[in-house]
């Protein structure tokens, strides 16, 4: 962008995120080499999983960077609205009650009800209907449960009080 002759550099919403995702992807790929577990093609280990996503990590972040860069006619919208930055805070809050209350009572009671508030929150101008986000609430816990229990054998929270 050029004003006269001096050369203007703002950095845009793109270029900071592409940047830091980049500089994570670097970082995880710095810590995964870290590990002593040897890597090979028979026994990936427990090394894989971090390479791939630190992999992912540079790519996408170096992809959401160059298309920042690009010259963009129409006038660039804030990140989020103060609506936004207010529903963000309010899902952060939720989220932290959420761990709390799943110690407690367990994933299969609190998982619903913070699934449907949470669509909820977010679902405000759209043509979700209640029974659809019940639906959906209950179906993602359900799926979330049988991955977790029988997919993967681990295990979720059960709850203290029952």
């Amino acid at each position: 962008m050029k004003k006269g002759n001096e050369v203007s550099m703002k950095l845009k919403r793109d270029q900071v995120a592409g940047a830091v995702l980049v500089i994570l992807g670097i970082i995880v790929f710095v810590m995964t080499n870290q590990l002593s577990v040897p890597f090979t093609l028979s026994y990936p280990g427990p090394k894989a999983l971090p390479m791939i996503a630190a992999f992912g990590f540079v790519v996408c972040g170096a992809g959401v960077f160059l298309e920042g860069c690009k010259e963009k006619l129409e006038d660039e919208k804030p990140f989020l609205s103060k609506q936004g930055w207010i529903k963000a805070l309010v899902a952060m809050v939720v989220l932290a009650v959420y761990v709390f209350a799943a110690s407690l009572i367990g994933y299969l009671i609190t998982t619903p009800f913070v699934t449907y508030g949470l669509t909820t929150l977010f679902a405000k101008g759209s043509k979700s209907t209640v029974k659809g986000r019940v639906i959906y609430s209950v179906l993602l816990t359900a799926i979330i449960y049988v991955v977790y229990i029988y997919v993967f054998g681990l295990s979720l929270p059960s709850g203290a009080l029952f």
